[in-house]
């Protein structure tokens, strides 16, 4: 009879970005957004208590959202080649799955390696 253990066992992660340990990235992301979306909501509502802070609120949520997406264009990368992966599939797929073609990746559209690992296929290490 066998025993299970307790702790469960480390599992290969199930997503290229998270084995190439690039996951803050991407929080860092949604947090930009999620900041650029709070400043859009807070400027629509202050329209009830005048104009001064709408205009401050909307171009802080502007200037935020353009931010976080070109830093989110050029912080994940290929581990063998350092291509900047957001860009190529943003500006290589359609704009309604892109960002799925991204977390789908399994070898680099430039170099043909590995995401996970790094390896190129029939390369000698």
């Amino acid at each position: 009879m066998k025993r299970h253990s307790p702790v469960p066992q480390a599992e290969e992660p199930g997503n290229w970005i998270v084995a190439t340990h690039q996951a803050w990235k991407l929080y860092i992301t949604l947090a930009g957004f999620g900041g650029a979306l709070i400043c859009f909501t807070l400027g629509f509502f202050s329209l009830a208590y005048g104009r001064e802070r709408f205009y401050a609120l909307i171009a802080s949520g502007f200037f935020l959202g353009v931010a976080t997406f070109f830093w989110f264009t050029v912080a994940i990368r290929c581990p063998r080649c350092e291509s900047k992966l957001v860009w190529k599939m943003a500006m290589g797929r359609p704009h309604s799955s892109w960002v799925i073609d991204l977390a789908a990746l399994e070898e680099c559209p430039d170099c043909g390696a590995d995401l996970r690992t790094g390896d190129i296929p029939g390369e000698q290490g």
